[in-house]
């Protein structure tokens, strides 16, 4: 299996956005100053990775995908969460695969999607899990051996 990286993973959601959504900016790190709306915004929750067996290890990455509407006029909150709503069907579509950076040819499948507003801002859920194998290196048990003997008779 190839050298799939949590920043692999964490790269290629944010690609697909930009791929799927290239009006709207996209950020992956912490934002200082607000930037113009619409943009999505990426955060990669929790990681984890558990043994399975021998070298076989399962790896789960959760996300948080906001998404910041274009500001509306006061009393027009229920068309911005249409365009949310909007947003996330599409959200369900296009994250439902992503091909992965490092990765073998094989895309990965978003799990456990769901999403929420809040005080609004769309808050898309997915997940993607795969198993990894990890590559050890043997070393020798021992080095070369010469053994001198002779039969008693």
């Amino acid at each position: 299996m190839s050298a799939i990286t949590v920043n692999g993973v964490r790269d290629s959601v944010i690609t697909l956005l930009h791929q799927h959504f290239s009006g709207i900016s996209t950020y992956g790190e912490e934002i200082l100053q607000g930037p113009d709306k619409p943009y999505f915004f990426v955060k990669l929750f929790q990681v984890s990775q558990d043994q399975l067996i021998s070298q076989r290890y399962q790896r789960n990455h959760s996300f948080d995908i906001h998404y910041f509407p274009a500001a509306v006029d006061e009393g027009e909150e229920n068309r911005q969460n249409e365009e949310m709503h909007g947003i996330a069907e599409q959200l369900y579509e296009k994250m439902e695969l992503i091909p992965v950076i490092g990765g073998d040819d094989e895309p990965m499948r978003g799990t456990k999607m769901r999403h929420e507003i809040i005080d609004g801002v769309l808050h898309f859920f997915v997940d993607y899990n795969f198993q990894i194998i990890k590559e050890t290196t043997l070393d020798p048990l021992m080095q070369t051996m010469e053994q001198e003997g002779f039969i008693r008779g």
